[in-house]
Order: structure tokens, then C-alpha cells, then sequence
């Protein structure tokens, strides 16, 4: 019975933990963030409970609000990360989605682009990565030659720095150089957030959704 009622908390947990279901759109704020800081918290948990994710307090700077309204300059939002530290800590700016629950934003999972200036002076994310990132993409996403004012990369995984990244870095938009892969081409702002209402959001209730997917896909 003591394993049960453990389990059961563990449930309970992970659902208040969903990025939140916002039903509602008006929950969702989409912008570019500049990184001020995202430092690992430990949550205050029932008893016997565990949990499953690491869990980081990020701080940004409000550069530009995509979809949604926020008047401030900054933002602070909590993040759940099986994996580690979450992939945006590890660039300057990055497209967020978040949610508002009740008094604090917490991250749509996973949910992020890298994105850069271009010597345009528009901000762009980088080319597919991977056959799915692909394929998601056709019809929605324009990918065009881009140059960019500043490096423009993804970082790559450690299990891709081998040799195993041309299955996910096609040369066409991206110059793989040791443990980056260097943006050839670029897509704007517009079309990567349409690109998640379509797929990620959609399937978690938001723009049309049944939320019928699993929420941390």
C-alpha cells in the first residue's frame, strides 16, 4: 500500500509539473529571451515523493515578445529537464515558450529555438536539425541562406561530435566544425513559433489541440 500511495504522489506530481495545459493561449508568452542566469533549485515536495526532472529557476532579458503580452524587461520562469541542465543555458538568446501558472511562468518541456542576429538585424533561429525536424518544417517553415552577425550554432551532442552528425546536420544548412554545427541558413521568428503551434502546442491542447499527446513531448 506504501509503494501505491507513492506512486500515486509521483503521478500527482508529474501532472502539476505538465507545462501547463493553458487551455487557455492567453497563458502563453513566446519571446526572445538574452540569458541572465539559470540556476538548478530544489523544490519543496511532499513526503515520499520523487521527482523525475531537474528543476532550474532561469532569469532573462525580455528582448522581444513573439506572441503574448509581458510589459517587463526581464523574466523569471521555472524549467523541468530530465536530461540535465536544460539546452538553452548554453546560448545567449534563445525563442522561450512559457506558461503562466497562477503567479510564476514555467516552460512549455523542451520547448526552445537558439536564435541570432542577422546583419539584417532580425533575429533568426537555424536550419532543421534531424529527417523529423524536417519534415515537420515542409510547408511551413521557410529555411533560407542567411548571414548572420554574430555566430550562428547549435551545439552539438556529445554523441554526435563522432562522426554521427550528418545523419542530423545536413551541409546544406550547416558547416559541422568540432563540437558545433555552424548555421548556413536561417528562419524567422514567425514561421519557428508556427512551426510549434502546429505541432508541440497543438498536441498538448493549445491553437485547435485535444491535448491527446503526452505533454513532454
Amino acid at each position: 500500500m506504501r509503494k501505491t500511495g507513492q506512486w500515486m504522489a509521483m503521478l500527482v506530481l508529474a501532472l502539476a509539473l505538465r507545462p501547463a495545459r493553458a487551455a487557455d493561449e492567453e497563458n502563453l508568452l513566446v519571446f526572445v529571451g538574452e540569458r541572465i542566469s539559470v540556476e538548478q533549485f530544489k523544490p519543496e515536495l511532499p513526503p515520499n515523493v520523487l521527482m523525475m526532472d531537474g528543476a532550474f529557476k532561469a532569469k532573462f532579458r525580455v528582448r522581444q515578445v513573439v506572441y503574448g503580452r509581458y510589459e517587463g524587461e526581464a523574466i523569471e520562469f521555472d524549467a523541468y529537464d530530465h536530461y540535465g541542465i536544460p539546452p538553452f543555458a548554453g546560448y545567449a538568446h534563445s525563442l522561450l515558450f512559457v506558461s503562466r501558472d497562477g503567479d510564476r511562468f514555467v516552460q512549455q518541456k523542451y520547448q526552445y529555438f537558439p536564435v541570432f542576429r542577422t546583419r539584417g538585424g532580425e533575429w533568426n533561429g537555424c536550419g532543421p536539425v534531424g529527417p523529423r525536424d524536417t519534415e515537420q518544417r515542409r510547408g511551413v517553415v521557410a529555411t533560407l541562406p542567411a548571414t548572420f552577425a554574430e555566430d550562428a550554432f547549435i551545439a552539438l551532442p556529445h554523441d554526435r561530435q563522432r562522426g554521427g552528425d550528418r545523419h542530423w546536420f545536413a551541409d546544406a544548412h550547416f558547416r559541422v566544425e568540432g563540437d558545433r554545427a555552424h548555421c548556413l541558413t536561417g528562419s524567422s521568428l514567425h514561421d519557428l513559433f508556427e512551426l510549434k503551434k502546429r505541432t508541440v502546442l497543438k498536441a498538448r491542447g493549445l491553437f485547435g489541440g485535444d491535448d491527446a499527446a503526452p505533454a513532454s513531448r
